[in-house]
């Protein structure tokens, strides 16, 4: 009797370690798979951000090449986006707003709206565009904020890489 009893008490025992075992398990796992969630979110966020840059230093570099349109302007520092680009950049905002830095977009696109430029509409129409006075200053700082959150979201999956889960 005292052996059958002793024997149930060690199956009684081996059982709650084994489901003492099962649940540490998945507890490890459900944290792995949550590291991996945030690190692929962060992945997107800093892809979306690199996307974004580009666009915007690609604006800033049809100045150069649309150099002869420019001499209408008054300063060097206005800024000329095409209808095509602006556009892109709404929609862009506008689809990935769960990726960007909401604040940010939303002031660039107060900010710059602020600076257009009002000509008429055959001079939309020859630029194929908008100017914005004073732009470029506003357009190089956006982008130089979209850098630095970049590198900020590459320090924070670093970090994220180097800790193990536990």
């Amino acid at each position: 009797m005292i052996t059958g009893g002793a024997g149930l008490a060690g199956v009684v025992v081996g059982a709650l370690l084994v489901l003492a075992a099962i649940k540490s398990q998945r507890k490890w796992q459900e944290r792995q798979e949550n590291k991996k969630e945030e690190m692929k979110r962060v992945t997107e966020e800093i892809d979306v951000l690199l996307l974004l840059n580009k666009k915007i230093n690609e604006i800033l570099m049809k100045r150069n090449l649309l150099l002869p349109k420019y001499v209408s302007f008054d300063a060097f520092d206005d800024c000329f986006i095409t209808i095509d680009d602006y556009v892109y950049l709404q929609s862009f905002a506008a689809q990935n707003h769960f990726l960007l830095p909401n604040y940010l977009v939303e002031e660039f696109f107060k900010n710059i709206a602020v600076r257009q430029v009002v000509l008429s509409p055959e001079e939309t129409t020859d630029i194929g565009g908008y100017t914005y006075k004073g732009g470029r200053l506003l357009v190089e700082q956006f982008s130089d904020n979209l850098i630095s959150i970049i590198e900020d979201r590459k320090i924070q999956l670093k970090k994220m890489k180097n800790n193990d889960v536990k």
